[in-house]
Order: structure tokens, then C-alpha cells, then sequence
């Protein structure tokens, strides 16, 4: 009897103990629907003291500026003290709430909404890098891009198309891929496995940059051979997440050319311009100007004169625009000096900003110098070793925004692949860098010992020099090398403010993409959608829920409430144990739930069935439910271990909501196992131990 008192403890110990532990993994889940129901009503308050929507408030949270965005759109100017201390409220809770979101259960794109993205990965880019290619040149980008077009168009597989393309053009394959003398099935056959590595590697990126930009859970899968789907559930800000999740990060520091030399192509340029509008388009006949340095003088001294704006429209620069320009460009008209125009066309289209040295131009001239340094001939005066770079944010000077034109050398001096560290600091932390004024954000990189020891050679040969720091093919920032820097560090400035230096870490830590993806669709999934989602499987749940706990009630009276109470206590260890692994909870979650529910009912009318079986053979009510339970197992075991070998095929072979129907079931079953054999029976056995029972309520 003592032996069995000591057991009922020890068990009765060990059922409290989990049920704490649930407990205390459950309250942040109950403390944020507490926590969100005050912040909606902070919400409603906001509306009735200013004209804005819930978007606007959560926009104005996000950029940290709420209490000047509620004081600009307050109805009643005189309960401005009122709105200050309501934002104050409302942010101070907001960070309440950030904190405990990070322990809550999750909830899905189904059950929340959020953003649906999907991007391809860019295959031209992929085949035409250099670690894939060999010595890549526009003859192989132009065959990449029609095989893209043609696979597309006629919806074959990329590599399909491939050999057809370059055998119509009677071009080996071997001029690019594979090694001498391989044959063209085993190049596409290695040039198929290279590209699923990359895609995989670019989800494996995708990951890691979107778990750093704090989106719990995401759902990140590979769609068919080069597709990726990315689902942010909840996600309040989709263009910053498509701003880190688009980028290659491909980080490269090139040193940009001489005066003269950007000069003199620049005048080239021009002159293969004029004579286009002069109408020669027969490349032969256009002749470059071999007195470049006379004019360059000529035209910098007329240049140098204040700049006398006229506005003119594209057809007068191309003749007819580009149909590329006439998609894109909402203004057809250009912003160019009035004098330059007519004797210098392409220089016109370059503005004058004092104290600065680059190539500026107004930000709607940008399309139009796209399409010149696109033509051929222009391609072809540009060295091969050079190219022409953006920058990557335009600059406001006076009432105008700015891009810079960079010529810079095409082989990178150093890439990003040796950055150790990178970190976010504020700029009058660090002395000495140039162009980044007291308080701008600005991102500091570190480079490992090999990158040091190379910085340190680049920046000692070439000091007095502009070294471009580019990012994804535009540059981020061009500063002068004033001396050697030994000690492995730089720095990337024209930062807009922390939030982006702090994605820009975000994208350089997590690493770059194996090649560039292209956003092809776009959704933000509405929180109707989700609502109605919700609301219809509440009411199912809840509604198959009551009826299976008032049946087993009915018909088991005592024992049934215990079946209930198992099953409760079966819920929620599994949303217990779904919030201790920062699970997503999504609507196929709630449909394994709500099966696991049905199998833990079906576990205890095994048993009772057993039981009820034994006593009406005369067995005494000790003895019938320890057989019982022991014939019951057998069973249990069978159809539990069956259904969650299934849930393991799911699992294993399913992808998204099948992965998340499939996961909560297996913690179901589990949960089921220990709550139907294990609690219940306990149970039993005290009420049987403790008080005197003469029959059995089953």
C-alpha cells in the first residue's frame, strides 16, 4: 500500500511538473492577446483624436516617428497633450509587445496574413558569372537571354533549350562550359546540378537573412527547378523585407578611373550621339573625335558656366524613343542645358554640383543614358576592362534628386567574400570620413587576416585614388584613399538611416546569392482572408469539440469527464510544446489538431470499452482496469504509431502547410499517448486508491 502511495506521488509529481511547464510556456501567448487587445484599443483612441487608420499608426510605429505623425492629423489641435502621452503609451506597449511575441505561439500567412512573394532565380546572371562561365562575353549573355525567352515562352525547361541554341548557332558548348573534349550531355547535366546547388544554397541564404530580419517561422521553399516562394506571416513592412531579400549582396570594391580617362570616354560618347541624331547609324561612319583633349577642354570651360536648364522630350534626343524608355518613363521629357543640348547631346544630359567630381545627373535623364551606353557602338568604345556604375541612392541637391555615373574598372580589387565582420555605427563615432556628417548611419566592415593584408596592398598603391564600394552593381559610396589602411577596416556611408545600415548588415552577414533572383509575383494577403479563416475554424473546432465532450459525459458519466480532461490537457501540451519551439501555427496545424483530438477520444473509448467489457465478466473494478488498460495498449500503440509514421512521410516529402499539418499531428499523437494511457490512468488509479469506490461510473 506504501509501495503504491509512493508511485501515485511520484506520478502525480511528474504530471504537475509538465503541466507547469505548459503553463509556462502558454502564458506569452495568453499575455499577448491581452497585451493586443489593450494596444487595439490605444488604436481606436488614436482615431478618435487624429485621421488616421490603423495602417498609418502601425506605419508611423515601425518608423518611430508616432507622436509627430498623430500631432500633424490631430481633428482637435487643443488635446495635443493628450495625443503625446497616448503615443507614448502606445510605443511603450509596442515594445511590451515585441518582447513577448518572441515567446508566443505563431501564427501562419493563413491565419494572420502577411506578404507572398515569389522570385526566380535569374539564369542569364547564374551562367553568364565567371565561376560558371569561362571568360563570359556579350555573344554568351545574348545566347543566355534567348534561351531564357524561348524556355519561357514555350515553357520548356531552361537546360532543354540551351544545347538547341547554341548548336543553331554553331557554338560549342565547350567555348563556355565543361572542360575539352566533354561531351554536351554531361555539361548540361553538370550545369543542371550547379544550378539546383545554387538554388538550394539561395534558400539556405533566404533563410538565414529573414531569420535575422526577425520574421519568426517563415515559410521558404523551393518551387519546381528555379523558383523560390516566401511567405512572411504577419510582416508589417513587405518592401523592407523585399529590399533585404532581393539584394545578391554581391560586395566588390573597384577602383575608379582617372579624370582624364572618364573624360575621354565620355566624349567619345558624345560624339557617337551626335551622329546618331545627325542620322549615321552606320557604326563605320561614326568617326570619334581624336581631338579629344582640345574639346574636352572647349566643353569643360563651357561647362563650367552655371547651368542653364530646358527641358526637352526624349524624341528629340532618340528620335523615337525606345520602347524600353516609353514603358518605364512616366515623363517623356529630359532635363538638359540648353546651350550643350544641340553640340553635345550626351554631356548635356550630366548636371554640374559644386564640390563634386562625379558624373551627376538628373534622376529623369537616368532611363536615356541607359539606352545610349546600351548601344553597340557605344559598347564597343568602352574598354573591356572598364564599365559605367550608379550609384545606388540619388542625392537631393536644391530642389532635385541626383544619380552619380561612376567609371570604374571592371575586375574588382577586393570583394566582400573576405569580410569578417560588419556592424552599424553612427558617423562622428569614427574621425575621418569624409562626405558622412555627425549622426548619419553608416555600416563598418572588417576584413578576415588574408582581405586585411590585401586592403592594405590596394589602398598603399593607389592612395590619392576614388575606390567605388559597390553593392549589387551600384555604389554604395566612392571615397578617396588618403593612405594605406593596414588594419583591414572601411566603412560604406550615404546610409538613409539605421534601420537600412542595419538591414545592410542583415544582407552582408547572412551572405551573398549564388545569382540574382527576380521578383515575380507579389502578394499581400488580406486580413480578411485570414479573419474568415479564423473564424470558420473556431467554430468547427469549438463546435466538434462540445459535442464530442458532452457525448463521452453521456455515455461514460465520471470516466467521461476524465476523457475530456485528457484531451484538454492533450491540447495543450501541444500548443505547449508548439510555442516552446517557436512553431507556426497555420490552418492545416488547427486541422491536425483537431484529428489528434478525434484519435485521443477514440484512445479512451478503447480503454473504457476494455474496461466495462471486464467488469461485466465480474472482475472487481481494480482488476478491470489494469486489464484494461493493458489489453487497450496494444491497440492504442498500433493505431498511433501507424498514423504517425504517415505524419513522418508527410513531413519528410510534404512542403509548407502538408510540413505544418504533419508536425502538429506528430506532437499530437505523442501528447495523446501520455494524456490517454499515462495521466488517465492515474487518475484511476488515486480515485481507486483513495476512497472506497463500489462501482465505477463508466
Amino acid at each position: 500500500m506504501e509501495q503504491q502511495s509512493r508511485s501515485l506521488l511520484y506520478r502525480f509529481i511528474f504530471i504537475a511538473v509538465l503541466i507547469l511547464l505548459a503553463l509556462w510556456q502558454l502564458y506569452p501567448t495568453y499575455n499577448g492577446a491581452r497585451l493586443n487587445k489593450k494596444q487595439a484599443q490605444n488604436f481606436a483612441k488614436v482615431q478618435e483624436l487624429a485621421n488616421l487608420d490603423v495602417k498609418d499608426i502601425k506605419t508611423a510605429l515601425l518608423r518611430k516617428n508616432l507622436e509627430s505623425v498623430i500631432l500633424n492629423s490631430l481633428k482637435d489641435p487643443s488635446r495635443a497633450s493628450e495625443a503625446r502621452d497616448l503615443a507614448k503609451k502606445i510605443v511603450a506597449l509596442d515594445d511590451q509587445i515585441s518582447n513577448n511575441e518572441r515567446k508566443t505561439i505563431k501564427r501562419g500567412l493563413d491565419l494572420q496574413g502577411g506578404t507572398f512573394l515569389v522570385y526566380e532565380m535569374d539564369f542569364v546572371n547564374f551562367l553568364s558569372n565567371p565561376n560558371v562561365a569561362r571568360n563570359p562575353d556579350r555573344q554568351l549573355i545574348d545566347l543566355l537571354k534567348a534561351v531564357d525567352y524561348q524556355s519561357k515562352h514555350e515553357n520548356r525547361d531552361f537546360f532543354d533549350v540551351l544545347p538547341e541554341k547554341f548548336e543553331e548557332k554553331g557554338i560549342p558548348l565547350t567555348r563556355y562550359f565543361g572542360k575539352k573534349g566533354e561531351s554536351d550531355s554531361k555539361i548540361i547535366s553538370n550545369l543542371r546540378s550547379d544550378s539546383e546547388n545554387a538554388i538550394d544554397r539561395a534558400l539556405e541564404v533566404l533563410r538565414n537573412r529573414v531569420d535575422q530580419f526577425g520574421v519568426s517561422e517563415p515559410s521558404i521553399t523551393k518551387q519546381g527547378s528555379r523558383r523560390i516562394i516566401v511567405e512572411l506571416a504577419g510582416i508589417l513592412d513587405p518592401e523592407r523585407a523585399k529590399g533585404i531579400i532581393g539584394k545578391t549582396a554581391q560586395l566588390e570594391f573597384k577602383l575608379v578611373r582617372e579624370p582624364d580617362q572618364t573624360r575621354s570616354i565620355v566624349y567619345k560618347i558624345d560624339n557617337i550621339v551626335k551622329k546618331r541624331r545627325q542620322g549615321l547609324k552606320d557604326t563605320s561612319a561614326v568617326a570619334i573625335d581624336t581631338s579629344v583633349t582640345s574639346a574636352n577642354q572647349d566643353t569643360t570651360q563651357r561647362t563650367q558656366k552655371v547651368r542653364d536648364e530646358k527641358e526637352v522630350n526624349l524624341d528629340e534626343l532618340f528620335g523615337k524613343s525606345p520602347e524600353s524608355v516609353q514603358e518605364t518613363a512616366g515623363d517623356t521629357t529630359l532635363s538638359v542645358d540648353k546651350d550643350l543640348f544641340e553640340g553635345n547631346p550626351f554631356i548635356a544630359l550630366f548636371a554640374q554640383i559644386p564640390n563634386r567630381r562625379e558624373l551627376a545627373v538628373p534622376k529623369q535623364n537616368m532611363k536615356a543614358i541607359d539606352v545610349i551606353l546600351n548601344y553597340p557602338e557605344v559598347q564597343d568604345v568602352i574598354p573591356d576592362d572598364s564599365e559605367f556604375l550608379w550609384s545606388k541612392d540619388p542625392e537631393r541637391v536644391g530642389d532635385k534628386e541626383y544619380y552619380f555615373l561612376y567609371y570604374v574598372k571592371k575586375t574588382p580589387e577586393i570583394t566582400g567574400d573576405y569580410i569578417e565582420d560588419a556592424r552599424v555605427s553612427v558617423a562622428g563615432e569614427s574621425a575621418g570620413r569624409s562626405r558622412t556628417r555627425v549622426g548619419e548611419s553608416e555600416v563598418l566592415l572588417s576584413f578576415n587576416p588574408r582581405g586585411a593584408k590585401d586592403f592594405a596592398r590596394i589602398t598603399g598603391a593607389n592612395v590619392g585614388k576614388f575606390l567605388a564600394i559597390v553593392l549589387d552593381n551600384k555604389v554604395a559610396s566612392a571615397p578617396q584613399i588618403r593612405e594605406r589602411i593596414p588594419n583591414g577596416q572601411s566603412s560604406i556611408t550615404g546610409m538613409r538611416g539605421v534601420e537600412e545600415a542595419k538591414d545592410l548588415v542583415v544582407v552582408l552577414k547572412a551572405g551573398a546569392l549564388p545569382a540574382r533572383l527576380e521578383g515575380i509575383e507579389e502578394r499581400t494577403v488580406g486580413p480578411s482572408l485570414g479573419q474568415d479563416s479564423i473564424q470558420r475554424g473556431q467554430w468547427s473546432g469549438l463546435i466538434g469539440a462540445a459535442i464530442v465532450f458532452i457525448f463521452m459525459i453521456i455515455y461514460y458519466r465520471l470516466s467521461g469527464v476524465i476523457a475530456d480532461f485528457a484531451v484538454v490537457l492533450n491540447i495543450g501540451f501541444v500548443l505547449a510544446i508548439l510555442a516552446a519551439f517557436h512553431a507556426t501555427l497555420t490552418l492545416p496545424g488547427i486541422a491536425g489538431i483537431i484529428l489528434m483530438v478525434g484519435m485521443s477520444v477514440d484512445a479512451n473509448v478503447l480503454i473504457y470499452e476494455r474496461i466495462r467489457e471486464e467488469l461485466r465478466s465480474g472482475k472487481t473494478i481494480r482488476a478491470a482496469i489494469d486489464i484494461g488498460y493493458k489489453r487497450a495498449f496494444v491497440t492504442i500503440l498500433d493505431s498511433n504509431l501507424t498514423t504517425l509514421l504517415t505524419a513522418l512521410v508527410l513531413y519528410q516529402f510534404g512542403t509548407g502547410p502538408i510540413q505544418g499539418f504533419a508536425v502538429t499531428l506528430m506532437i499530437g499523437l505523442v501528447a495523446n499517448m501520455f494524456t490517454a494511457i499515462f495521466v488517465t490512468r492515474f487518475i484511476f488509479d488515486f480515485i481507486t486508491t483513495r476512497f472506497k469506490v463500489k462501482e465505477l461510473s463508466i
